[in-house]
């Protein structure tokens, strides 16, 4: 093992510790990493730093932008009231926000869906009289888990890049476009249902170190219904924003322009037209949820520069190298990918790991459908730590959660996951 590695898995473990010690500030341990990866040459500085610039960044930063702009209006009070009227309980906000959750994810990413989510849970729980992080953890959760669940956008790829992977290995493509969608639909319906009746409920109820600013709408001083905003500028504002949540769905279709750039132009438009002022817009602009997130990128981008990656895969290899049952080949994957995925980026830990079961299932004779579709759902289920993904790294900072409370949440939901797909996908995609 290499120094460059050794470091780089000392500072993921310090990073992990700083994070679940919760005394230190999450945005500084953060932007440490970054540093300590270009000092000691692991990284370049663009490599250290992209994480400031890249396409999610501009997401974040956008969209934060376009709910302050949101939040001037009436419309997050209305939704609020639709989704949870005078009367309904605290499930009734959970389940509300959960199912727009997975139906903005089947037709955009998880990174549009939370952008435009978070100002929702926000004003949904403020109108149900419960604290935000009620709602944002299960809603992030079930955003990921939902993740190209359907053969449309992203989803329809993965069998055939899979048939490929397997037929350049020797092995028999089996895979159809309904392969993925069949094994992981029934699992993620049952850990849903799990989610709006018993998984809320490990969710805290505190208000601590909650980021409210640009989340919850805001009325004029001249009444206390009355929107902060002209009719015409009120008007404009819904049509920026439609416009911009229709464009970021499209451009998962059509690649002339990239979701993020959508959010930008939209952002800019609250600013030219007068919705925001310059200040407003920048004061709405969270950077310690964008620190966060380039820093985990950073330590991502170092696992892959370092070749600290090619040391887990061939650990993983060694450890399936003598295994001959087709459930324990499935269950080490799975348990593999879930745990790696906590902590690196999703797409990286697929191509990993993908790889790795396509080799295993073709040496041992078996079909690789049980072996990738373990890949494929393992590598969805972030929800353990901020570092799974940007969109938990984003929710983690918002929502002013703690490590421990993060992990809390996101257990139940991690084992029941574990636990359907072992009772499942094996029996029902024999390996042999």
């Amino acid at each position: 093992m290499s120094i460059d590695i050794m470091i780089v898995f000392i500072v993921g473990i310090i990073m992990i510790a700083c994070f679940c010690s919760g005394k230190l500030s999450y945005p500084a341990v953060a932007v440490s990493v970054i540093v300590i990866l270009e000092a000691t040459g692991i990284l370049s500085a663009s490599e250290a730093w992209s994480g400031f610039a890249s396409n999610t960044a501009v997401l974040f930063a956008s969209m934060f932008v376009l709910a302050a702009g949101l939040s001037k209006t009436s419309l997050l009070s209305k939704l609020a009231t639709i989704i949870v009227p005078e009367g309904s309980s605290e499930r009734r906000a959970v389940i509300g926000c959960g199912l727009l959750s997975i139906f903005l994810t089947i037709f955009s990413n998880t990174s549009s869906t939370m952008a435009t989510m978070m100002p929702i849970c926000f004003n949904v729980a403020q109108k149900a009289g419960i604290s935000p992080k009620r709602l944002l953890k299960p809603a992030v959760d079930l955003s990921s888990i939902w993740a190209a669940v359907l053969p449309v956008g992203i989803g329809l790829t993965a069998y055939s890049v899979s048939n490929e992977l397997v037929s350049s290995l020797g092995g028999e493509p089996t895979f159809t476009v309904l392969t993925f969608m069949s094994a992981r639909l029934p699992i993620v319906f049952l850990v849903t249902l799990f989610v709006f009746f018993v998984g809320y409920k490990f969710t805290p109820s505190d208000y601590d170190n909650l980021v409210m600013e640009g989340m919850i709408s805001k009325v004029s001083t001249e009444g206390k219904n009355k929107p902060a905003l002209t009719a015409g500028k009120e008007k404009l504002t819904y049509i920026i924003f439609v416009c911009a949540i229709v464009a970021m769905i499209m451009s998962s279709y059509v690649k002339a322009v990239s979701a993020s750039t959508c959010a930008a132009i939209a952002a800019l438009l609250m600013v030219f037209t007068g919705i925001l002022s310059e200040k407003e817009a920048m004061r709405a602009i969270n950077l310690k949820v964008i620190g966060i997130y380039a820093g985990t990128i950073a330590l991502a981008n170092a696992i892959s520069a370092s070749g600290a990656n090619e040391v887990i895969s061939d650990f993983m290899n060694q450890v399936l190298g003598g295994v001959t049952n087709p459930y324990l080949m499935a269950f080490i994957l799975m348990i593999g990918t879930t745990t790696a995925t906590q902590f690196m980026n999703n797409s990286s830990t697929l191509n990993i790991f993908r790889i790795l079961g396509a080799v295993v299932a073709v040496a041992c004779g078996f079909d690789a459908r049980s072996a990738l579709i373990a890949v494929e759902m393992g590598a969805t289920c972030s929800v353990l730590t901020p570092m799974a993904s940007a969109t938990q790294a984003m929710v983690f900072a918002q929502g002013g959660y703690t490590m421990k409370q993060y992990f809390k949440c996101g257990f139940p939901v991690f084992v029941l996951y574990v636990a359907l797909y072992m009772i499942y996908v094996p029996n029902a995609f024999p390996a042999i």
